[in-house]
């Protein structure tokens, strides 16, 4: 049912009653609109459990009315509670059976439990019953995607762009679900059919360009991010997806045009400013790249991204013991972020803090176990600076959880012929032949002297002869 509007004054008294009626233990009689009103006040808090006490106090004092059982349904659907909900719908479809929100609800609820089929049903009867269509075709899309069934999740955004799009949520949605299916082409050729009917809809060429983006055709996205941009100047949102889009394309003055037209629009923004001192970082404007992350840093002190930055403008000048106090800042902040930790622990190494080095990267085996990259840094540590033996055993520790890793491979090759385990580093090279033969040049980084081995000459050969043979047949 349409719920009455209500002031924030009303609101304020309403909840003040509700609240010592709830400390007193005797609710005073309500309205079913008031009592809707103090249900949406709790579950936009969210305090779900005085929400689901509201609404039993609806049912007890009105007990024939399908809004509270469907109030409660939902709030045992978003407390993960799905086969009460189901009872709860029912309910509320029994007093109020041809109800399209309380068909489409059902709808959805079934779907959570996996029964898609279920769900379907319910959709359709939904819109038989006048359920506002976009909204189902969007919950429709999600099942079939849920499913598996790639074509006719996209027929459903078809249908939802074949007629004027009121809403830009329904635009989101339908982007987050060519996103989940990575059907950019599809994507881009649905959206470019809605633009030639209605050509100035600002947030579908932006999401055009985000489509084009996600596909790496950059000047396609700047594109269509300066159409949104020619149809409402301030549109703060197609400068900034133009600014990064400019980053990508190596084009920095343009990008930091962008975003000072998003901070002009927005006002001061730390993501912006991150952005603007990347900018100027990668044209060696360090200083000025400094003062943008430091207001960023004014806005979230704990932005690491911006730490991260400025340590980078340090790196750039050879200030390492500098460098070093931002990055460990920034990988206090955002500990499990890998590129963070790999350029902490090589400014470690840098600085000769080989000890702090390796209690880094031993902290990312156990966060991070399927970065290849930590594996095999950390083995090259070892192989430095404690003994082969130990960079072999981390090598095979990593292939335990990544069998097809050519780069530990062709790197645990390596260290097996130098610690004199040849016919064991024979099997690793061939291991990491079968699988790249291409690279085998990274047997070589470590141990460049193996290139006058023979013996690895005639295998290195031989597989990479095979590898050509099978392209040319």
């Amino acid at each position: 049912m349409d719920e009455e509007e209500i002031t924030d004054g009303e609101l304020k008294d309403l909840i003040e009653r509700f609240e010592n009626d709830l400390s007193d233990g005797d609710f005073s009689y309500y309205s079913t609109e008031n009592l809707n009103h103090i249900i949406d006040y709790y579950i936009e808090k969210p305090k779900y459990k005085i929400a689901l006490k509201v609404a039993q106090v609806g049912i007890d004092q009105h007990p024939f009315e399908a809004s509270f059982y469907g109030k409660k349904a939902y709030i045992n659907t978003i407390t993960d509670n799905t086969d009460l909900a189901l009872q709860l719908i029912d309910v509320a479809l029994d007093l109020d059976p041809n109800n399209p929100d309380y068909l489409a609800q059902k709808g959805s609820i079934l779907e959570l439990m996996n029964r898609p089929m279920e769900a379907l049903e319910m959709f359709d009867r939904a819109l038989d019953h006048g359920a506002f269509k976009t909204d189902v075709l969007v919950l429709k899309m999600f099942v079939y995607f849920n499913i598996g069934n790639q074509a006719l999740a996209i027929s459903m955004i078809e249908e939802i762009f074949s007629s004027k799009i009121e809403e830009d949520r329904l635009i989101l949605e339908s982007h987050f679900a060519i996103q989940l299916m990575d059907a950019y082409e599809e994507g881009v050729r649905i959206f470019k059919s809605y633009l030639d009917n209605d050509p100035y809809h600002e947030v579908v060429w932006l999401t055009l360009g985000q489509m084009y983006l996600a596909k790496g055709n950059f000047e396609e996205a700047l594109r269509a991010y300066d159409f949104a941009i020619a149809i409402d100047d301030e549109y703060a949102e197609a400068y900034f997806e133009k600014g990064q889009c400019l980053i990508d394309l190596r084009k920095f003055p343009e990008a930091s045009e962008a975003f000072d037209e998003y901070i002009k629009i927005e006002g001061p923004d730390q993501y912006a400013y991150v952005n603007l001192g990347d900018c100027y970082k990668a044209v060696h404007k360090l200083s000025k790249a400094r003062m943008y992350y430091k207001l960023s840093l004014k806005i979230d002190p704990k932005f690491a991204h911006a730490w991260h930055g400025l340590g980078q403008t340090y790196l750039l000048e050879n200030k390492n013991m500098e460098a070093l106090s931002f990055l460990k800042k920034a990988n206090q902040l955002l500990p499990d972020d890998e590129y963070i930790l790999l350029e902490l622990v090589k400014t470690q190494i840098t600085v000769e803090q080989i000890d702090e080095a390796f209690e880094t990267l031993e902290g990312m085996k156990a966060s991070l176990p399927y970065r290849e990259s930590v594996w095999l840094l950390l083995s090259s540590l070892h192989h430095q600076y404690n003994t082969t033996e130990q960079g072999i055993e981390t090598l095979y520790e990593g292939l335990d959880l990544m069998t097809q890793s050519f780069s530990m491979l062709y790197k645990l090759a390596a260290y097996l012929f130098l610690t004199g385990r040849s016919e064991e580093g024979l099997d690793r090279l061939t291991d990491a032949l079968l699988i790249r033969p291409d690279q085998h040049y990274l047997l070589y980084g470590d141990a460049p002297q193996l290139k006058e081995n023979q013996s690895i000459k005639d295998i290195i050969d031989l597989y990479s002869n095979n590898k050509d043979n099978e392209r040319d047949i």
